[in-house]
């Protein structure tokens, strides 16, 4: 019995199946490796995969594109055939001890992290998970393996699409504003706006901003955080969190290696640290964070990470102060999740400021 028990215990194994073999006719090149920002838009819609957690990323891909290490390629050696000639290699590549594979299109850069979370989630009664919009059913979705035999029957360039179609009975909708916009012709790229540099959030350019002397963001990004905060100045019961909203929106942001930019990341790296794993509240982080700025330390560079799951437009989402709190504690700390690879010279650091403030006391 207590065998059987820790089998249920087990979380889900659920899989990517990037789909990403399409000729590109109406984009005129390989979109695929099309830039977004610093990325392809093929590593664009990998890093999605990775900030949800979904393993092992499959991508089913032309002839001759090369994938990064970490995911499995699978090659459709005639893109010709369609999406749905893409769709059956990719599911017979789901490892046989996965439970499902969230789909997802090689043309959608946009997609969040945050949606693909809210796919598995929903899934349930019925074995197949989609995004609803306008009435709508479409990519991305989530299939459980009850329902990759589904996939045997699709045919053309809308396998995907019509599978959800032709099986709307076994399909759990999850609403949308919008569906996430297909990458066609370079129009749509344009379309999307310009990435953050910072946290790689897009937003339409804003003609005329401005941004903070060293804090590496947009114009447009730097707007959006100013309307956070003003929120948090606004109202007490959002403000008592706004000491770690500047935290954040710092660490995502370290902009061009510099004396200044090399102190900012740290202290609010430390003072992250402090608060995610120690608890310590804003009457005790003022004064480690003046301390720690008083030092007149020269800091290191570390390298930031490449993608963050949340940004300041998934904080904008809160309603009201109980969200908004929310979800500043979960971008707080799938933030301080990305910058993993720092994270033992950060502790060593916070427990050294620690024990350097209380001295001071």
């Amino acid at each position: 019995m207590q065998d059987q028990n820790d089998d249920m215990q087990q979380p889900m194994r659920i899989a990517a199946l990037i789909l990403a073999a399409g000729a590109s006719t109406r984009f005129g090149s390989a979109k695929q490796l099309a830039r977004i920002g610093d990325r392809t838009m093929l590593e664009a819609v990998i890093g999605i995969a990775r900030d949800a957690g979904l393993a092992p990323i499959i991508a089913v891909v032309p002839p001759d594109l090369v994938v990064p290490a970490d995911v499995v390629p699978v090659v459709n050696p005639f893109p010709a055939l369609g999406m749905s000639r893409s769709l059956q290699l990719g599911i017979r590549a789901v490892p046989s001890d996965a439970d499902g594979a969230v789909i997802l299109l090689g043309d959608q850069p946009t997609v969040s992290p945050g949606l693909v979370a809210d796919l598995v989630r929903a899934r349930g009664q019925r074995p197949i998970v989609a995004t609803k919009a306008g009435g709508l059913m479409a990519p991305p979705a989530f299939l459980e393996r009850s329902a990759f035999a589904m996939a045997d029957v699709a045919t053309g360039d809308r396998g995907l699409r019509d599978l959800i179609r032709d099986n709307a009975g076994a399909v759990t909708a999850v609403e949308v504003g919008a569906h996430p916009p297909d990458i066609d012709m370079p129009a749509d790229l344009a379309a999307l706006g310009e990435p953050c540099p910072g946290c790689g959030a897009r937003f339409q350019p804003l003609v005329g901003g401005t941004t903070h002397a060293y804090i590496g963001s947009t114009p447009a990004c730097w707007s959006a955080f100013g309307e956070l905060i003003a929120r948090e100045f606004r109202d007490p019961t959002y403000g008592w969190i706004h000491r770690h909203t500047v935290d954040v929106y710092a660490v995502q942001h370290p902009g061009v290696e510099g004396r200044r930019q090399r102190q900012s990341v740290a202290v609010h790296l430390i003072v992250l640290c402090q608060w995610l794993e120690y608890g310590m509240t804003a009457n005790d982080l003022n004064p480690m964070t003046q301390h720690l700025a008083s030092e007149k330390r020269d800091w290191p560079w570390l390298d930031p990470p490449r993608s963050y799951a949340l940004t300041v437009l998934d904080v904008l989402k809160g309603t009201d102060a109980e969200s908004h709190g929310r979800l500043v504690r979960a971008w707080a700390e799938s933030t301080w999740k990305a910058w993993s690879a720092h994270q033992s010279r950060v502790r060593q650091w916070a427990a050294d400021a620690r024990g350097a403030v209380l001295r001071r006391r």
